[in-house]
């Protein structure tokens, strides 16, 4: 996967999240929990499939917020090495090109 496509999805995913967020007036971190805990009464079919949606949603989240992590980790760690000594100097990571 690529970073604009890390990027994209990390856009998507926040706003189904919000969404979600917005409906319950919970926060996704909370939800989760209470999700994988099977503390949820699901009230049937129609709620069963939001939440497992809801929950799908947040853990992609969390899959590509560790993906970007890690790519801009390694593109900050090659700025460091260019800079040597030097103050770093932000520019446009290639990989976006």
């Amino acid at each position: 996967m690529t970073l604009e496509e890390i990027i994209q999805d990390l856009h998507a995913l926040e706003a189904r999240i919000r969404a979600y967020e917005r409906k319950y007036g919970v926060t996704s971190k909370d939800f989760y929990e209470l999700y994988r805990q099977g503390l949820l009464d699901d009230d049937g079919f129609a709620q069963t499939t939001e939440f497992t949606r809801w929950a799908s949603s947040y853990e992609m989240k969390l899959e590509r917020e560790a993906d970007f992590e890690r790519m801009s980790s390694a593109f900050l760690q090659s700025l460091r090495q260019e800079a040597a000594d030097r103050p770093l100097r932000l520019t446009p990571n290639p990989q976006l090109a």
